[in-house]
């Protein structure tokens, strides 16, 4: 059995880009760069859903990682 590279994984560069958004939320840089937070938020809440989704319906078993 071949081991999956990790870097190449969709699963990882999702959680990776999730965890960017979260922070970029969390941390008030929308709210530096002029963006309305309020709308910006709900945008990135969307966003993130999404992307756990497709984490979440991530099938571990297939070799090729999704």
């Amino acid at each position: 059995m071949e081991k999956q590279n990790r870097w190449r994984s969709k699963v990882l560069w999702v959680s990776i880009c999730a965890q960017v958004l979260a922070l970029t939320q969390l941390t008030g840089l929308l709210k530096q760069i002029g963006l309305d937070a309020g709308l910006a938020g709900n945008i990135i809440a969307g966003v993130l859903g999404l992307l756990v989704t497709f984490g979440i319906l991530n099938d571990p078993t297939n070799p090729e990682g999704l």
